[in-house]
């Protein structure tokens, strides 16, 4: 039985709570499953949403958790979560849209060398003395998706527009969605032109919850084949086209033509359909959104695994995270390079929370203590170590029509209780208080 009781703190004034409990009702096959969820109410203002709301919090529990019950059982951490394995979702009985867990285990389990890691915690030491210890946790976070819309335009010289109002706040989001116009168009990259982040476009919804890349990039794509077939309905009912007769669905745009899908050398450029038709320009407009039947026959989550060693001063207590691996499986990638520096982020979060993050409430107040950088401690270049970050191919038929998911904040919710878990397999010691101190472990060492 899993039980996951969230308490919680919100304004006086507010109804806000985070749904920490809410990570419980997918990860793990059990006959029952019971999660609440408890706000207190403080003098204080409303708090908001922060990277991975919910799944962050609950998450590092719920892998602290279970990696408790597998050492209480005497089994080891990943094969302890093998047999717990959801094969579909717990809470809900839906299948999954698609999920490629066991191979995230099995690869990042390889490249970390798992197999070598004693059950027993205290068992492994470096050459300096310190404590080593290896821990694991499983990711995952809801394929979410919001509204948006995008608009597509096909020139008389070929070359195409596409026009949404995205967001990019560093993530790499106007290359990635950049990439899928060229796609939708079925241009080369330098024939489009890509428009975003004004108001004044086609509004591409929220840049959050994991779910800004497949909203509006379908969004785009529904723009992008929305004016291909005008395009085609041009070409296709004109006898002087090499491609009358073939109707819309008998022609593939690609490299700024048309083409029979029956004979490829039957084609006609862009340019030559909208001369032809007295033409300046086509244009479409398209829109992305959750389908509301696929989510009612479906789960859909992203999901992956990572494997930490940290390193601990048997008489500091100092703890210093040395290696962490992880492997996501996440839908289509669509920027291999910019999805890895995502993950790689999201680990590092994980890796604050379990070890740097913490907001000092002042109690007659009700103000934060350490509200700037100087004294709110997030880890620095000296505090990351080598991270190794593999992207497990998966498809998904159903989740969107471009089988994506969202990689922005999944790596938090792994990498956190992974930390967690190799300082206890270091010292013994279990801390459930986060981040972890080293007053929580000094007198604990001395044992």
């Amino acid at each position: 039985m899993i039980n996951h009781e969230a308490r919680v703190t919100t304004s006086s004034f507010d109804d806000f709570y985070e749904p920490a409990a809410d990570a419980s009702h997918t990860l793990y096959a059990s006959p029952a499953i019971r999660t609440a969820h408890e706000a207190v109410r403080v003098d204080t203002g409303t708090p908001l949403f922060m990277r991975a709301p919910g799944e962050a919090t609950g998450s590092i529990v719920l892998e602290s958790a279970i990696d408790e019950a597998a050492f209480a059982c005497g089994i080891d951490p990943l094969e302890f979560r093998l047999k717990n394995y959801a094969e579909v979702e717990p809470t809900t009985g839906k299948p999954f849209s698609s999920k490629a867990l066991r191979q995230c285990y099995a690869r990042a389990a390889e490249r970390f060398g798992w197999a070598g890691r004693p059950l027993q915690p205290k068992q492994m030491r470096d050459e300096n003395g310190f404590l080593v210890g290896w821990g694991m946790g499983t990711a995952t976070f809801p394929a979410i998706m919001f509204q948006g819309n995008a608009r597509a335009v096909i020139r008389a010289d070929g070359k195409g527009v596409m026009e949404t109002g995205a967001h990019d706040m560093g993530q790499g989001a106007w290359t990635a969605l950049a990439q899928i116009s060229a796609d939708a168009l079925g241009l080369d990259f330098d024939q489009l032109t890509f428009r975003s982040g004004s108001s004044d476009l086609p509004d591409a919804g929220i840049a959050g919850g994991s779910g800004h890349t497949a909203t509006v990039g379908a969004a785009i794509h529904n723009a992008g084949a929305a004016v291909i077939a005008k395009l085609a309905e041009l070409a296709t009912t004109d006898e002087r086209s090499p491609l009358f007769g073939a109707g819309n669905a008998g022609v593939v745009a690609r490299g700024g033509r048309l083409r029979r899908r029956d004979d490829d050398a039957r084609s006609e450029s862009y340019a030559e359909i909208l001369a032809r038709a007295g033409l300046a320009e086509v244009d479409a407009t398209g829109s992305g959104a959750a389908d509301a039947a696929a989510q009612s026959q479906y789960a859909m989550h992203a999901h992956g695994a990572v494997f930490a060693e940290v390193k601990v001063d048997p008489e500091l207590g100092q703890i210093r995270a040395t290696r962490l691996v992880g492997a996501f499986a996440a839908g289509r990638i669509i920027n291999p390079l910019m999805v890895q520096s995502q993950l790689r982020g999201g680990m590092i979060w994980g890796l604050s929370f379990a070890l740097h993050e913490e907001a000092v409430m002042d109690h007659r107040s009700g103000r934060i203590l350490n509200a700037n950088l100087a004294e709110y401690h997030v880890p620095v270049n000296a505090d990351v170590p080598p991270m190794d970050v593999i992207t497990v191919d998966e498809h998904d038929p159903h989740v969107n029509p471009l089988g994506i998911k969202g990689v922005g904040e999944i790596g938090i919710t792994g990498s956190a209780g992974a930390v967690a878990n190799a300082v206890f397999h270091a010292t013994g010691i279990r801390v459930r208080n986060f981040p972890i101190k080293i007053e929580e472990l000094v007198m604990g060492l001395g044992d």
